[in-house]
């Protein structure tokens, strides 16, 4: 099994996320799995693992709740 070891996913807020500046314009969307599972596949890959983009219990909470959601790993 191949994992991609370092993934993030969020709804873009800039009030959440006031790290990603203008310089940063590529970021300022949203990043979801149903993004970046045909990415995973066509590079060869199983799964990603996910990592939080703010430490919060409620993006913990997302993050489970993502996996739940969406069958691959």
């Amino acid at each position: 099994m191949r994992l991609d070891a370092h993934q993030h996913f969020w709804k873009f807020d800039p009030n959440q996320f006031g790290w990603i500046t203008e310089e940063m314009a590529a970021l300022q969307r949203d990043f979801l799995p149903v993004d970046l599972h045909p990415l995973l596949r066509a590079a060869g890959f199983d799964g990603s693992i996910a990592v939080q983009a703010r430490q919060s219990l409620d993006e913990t909470r997302w993050l489970l709740d993502l996996s739940d959601e969406f069958g691959f790993h």
